[in-house]
Order: structure tokens, then sequence, then C-alpha cells
């Protein structure tokens, strides 16, 4: 079976084409820059990169789909016939309200992402043009929306709900719905593998660190909480997101600076995080550039960074009941050594031995030695297989 893994940013468009019997890669491809006269697209057949960093205009999703369609079908680069070939399409999907789950993308679900793009504006809007498109050239095949936060709907209710008036909850479903999903799944699911245990008898806290970040308290095979929460933009500190913050902060500061609440909210999500506090760039290197070279805001971000981190191991320690395992992924949480280690000398009290020498080490793997209570396990996560598995799942019934 071939799977179609479609992966939609605001401007950007990338695809992995997947033999599912093997889990292989057929090719994947993808364009930056989308909407632009100078849009980069990169395309590889197999493990042969055919098209590195091409510049061209790419003015649409729609383009940047048909691009990558035409490398995919010619004669020389391609790797099936027609699309036709394709069994399935998967998408990795942000936000349906009561429609998050893995799913057939039919009218009802689409319909629900229209709706809710207020939560997602970054997300929704472009999925929903590649979607209709690839109905449009592929009417006969199956489209499956992976969503975000259907790792999520077996947290408990009073875990979900907020202190808002009963009826934005249960008429407008103001409430946690937690993202990552297809990261956390993807790194229960291996460490449970590394282990060799029932992915239900582990206690698991997982940090998905990188430009986008979130921590998952996991037990009995299921996610029970999970930092972010109504938005993306809450829980952890983010690359350019506030993280959590009292909301009251938006009327005060309209009023003092004389601005509307979509100016503010523009202002938050464009200048805060990371990049607000350090003014120093929103990646972690920049950061840790700026820092060593004794910039005070920079080390304050990475800091707050640690901490909030920190303070969310705490609370889901006390909610799991205990834990077996603390596991890092994303860009920071893999590669991020020193940022890691200050995690884990706030939390080792806990009964992490760590093995200095592993978790210096930019890999995957256990960083703690043989006689840790607690295991420290960094994972370069796989969101893309997870979706292609989700979508198989689905087409299959």
């Amino acid at each position: 079976m071939k799977i179609l893994v479609a992966n939609v940013g605001s401007t950007s468009y990338k695809c992995r084409l997947i033999e599912m019997d093997s889990e292989t890669d057929l090719a994947k491809g993808g364009v930056e820059k989308v909407g632009s006269e100078n849009a980069i697209i990169s395309y590889s057949k197999g493990k042969t990169e055919i098209i590195k960093d091409s510049v061209k205009p790419v003015m649409s999703h729609k383009e940047a789909v048909q691009s990558i369609m035409n490398y995919l079908t010619d004669e020389k680069t391609g790797v099936i016939k027609n699309i036709n070939e394709i069994d399935g399409v998967g998408f990795k999907t942000i936000q349906a309200g009561e429609k998050n789950g893995s799913v057939l993308l039919t009218k009802d679900v689409t319909d629900a992402m229209e709706s809710y793009s207020a939560l997602a504006p970054a997300h929704n809007p472009p999925y929903l043009k590649c979607i209709y498109y690839f109905k449009e050239i592929m009417p006969d095949t199956p489209l499956v929306g992976v969503f975000e936060p259907g790792f999520h709907t077996e947290i408990p209710e009073y875990a979900r709900i907020f202190g808002v008036p009963y009826e934005w909850y249960e008429k407008y479903q103001v409430k946690k719905y937690g993202y990552h999903g297809a990261s956390f799944r993807y790194v229960t699911g291996e460490v449970s593998k590394i282990l060799n245990s029932d992915i239900r008898s582990i206690k698991m806290i997982i940090c998905h660190l990188g430009g986008s970040s979130s921590i998952c308290a996991f037990k009995d095979g299921k996610s029970i909480d999970v930092s972010m929460s109504f938005t993306p933009q809450s829980g952890l500190l983010q690359s350019a997101r506030l993280g959590d913050i009292d909301p009251f902060v938006f009327p005060y500061i309209m009023e003092k600076k004389g601005i509307t609440l979509d100016e503010a909210l523009k202002e938050a999500s464009s200048n805060g995080g990371l990049y607000g506090i350090s003014g120093a760039g929103k990646d972690m290197r920049e950061i840790w550039d700026a820092a060593d070279n004794g910039n005070s805001r920079a080390k304050l971000a990475i800091d707050k960074f640690v901490y909030d981190i920190v303070r969310y191991i705490g609370s889901y320690y006390v909610l799991l009941g205990g834990l077996d395992v603390l596991a890092f992924s994303g860009g920071i949480g893999l590669n991020d050594t020193r940022l890691r280690k200050m995690v884990i000398d706030n939390v080792k009290f806990l009964g992490i031995n760590i093995d200095d020498i592993k978790n210096g080490e930019r890999s995957e793997g256990i960083k703690t030695k043989p006689d840790s209570k607690i295991k420290v396990i960094a994972l370069n996560t796989n969101e893309e297989i997870v979706v292609a598995r989700e979508t198989v799942k689905v087409v299959g019934g």
C-alpha cells in the first residue's frame, strides 16, 4: 500500500510517499516560501536527491502540490506512473473540534476545520486549500486527517475543563485539546519497543521540545494530560509564542498602548516567547550563542524555558503517581544536550542517575545508567510515519 503524507504550513508544503509494507520512503518533496516568486523546491527519489533548493515562482498551495505531483509521476524522476497508484493521502491536521481523531476527511470534518480555523489560523486554512485540491485531482482516493488532538481524547473531563462559564464549555467547546499528538504517539510506541514492555505498564512524561514545544503525561496506554491547551499558543514558552499567561494581561496592555485586541494578539504571537524575552532570535542555538557572550536576556529566556519544563515535569510526576521514563524529542529535546542536562539536574532527585557521557551525545537512546530508577530516553520523532500508519488503519476500516 502506498500512502502519501502531507504536512502543510502557512507558506510551505511537504510530503512523503511511503510504501507501507516495508515503511520505506519512495520519494519526498517540499516547497518553502509558497506564495512567492522565489519559492524553494526540493525533491528526492528514494535516498537520491533529484532537486535541491530550486528557486521558481509558486504562488499558491495548489501549485505547490501540483509541482511535487509532477515529480512523482514524471518518467525520469517519478516512482509511480500516475496518481491513482496512491492508495490514500494522510494529512497531519491540527484542529476540528469534536471531529478530532484519525478520520476520513468528509464534508462534516472539513466544515468543522473551517469552523475551528480561529484556533489554528496558521494551519487550518492552508490545510483546507490542499485538501480541497486533492479532492479535485483524486476524487476516488481516501483522504484522512490525523488530527493532533486525537492522541489526547481520553484526557479526563476534569483535566479538560476550564473555570469558564459552563455555556462556553458546553456550547462552544472551550476546553483543553492538546497538540503534538503524532509525535507523542510515535515516542510512546518507540519507548515501549526499547524497554520491551507493554505500553500500558509504562508511566511516562514526554517532552517534545522544538520551535513548538509541549509536554505530555502518559499512563495506562493513554495521554492523561498535556501542557498545550485550547490553542498551540498555550503551555510551555515557545519560540515566539507566549505560553501560559494571565488573560487579563491583554485588556491591560491594550489600554496602556492604545491598541486593539487583534494588534495585541499579533504582537504577542510574533514578538513573544523565547524571542520576546531574549531579543536574540527564535532559534535556541542563537539564544545560546547570545547567552554565552554575556547577553543576560538570553540567559533569562533559557532559565525561564527550563523552569517551565521542570514545573510541568513535577506536576505530571505527581499526577502519574511516579515515573518510569522521562523522554525527550523534537529538535531541542534530541540535540540540545546542555538544556537537557539543565532539566535533568533539576529533577534527578526523583531517581535519575544520568550517564553524562551518553547524555552529552546528540543521538537517540537511553541516557541513564543501568541502576537509574527513572530512565531518560532521547528520540528523533517521526510524525509522518504515524500519520501514514493511522491512514492505513482508517483506509482499511
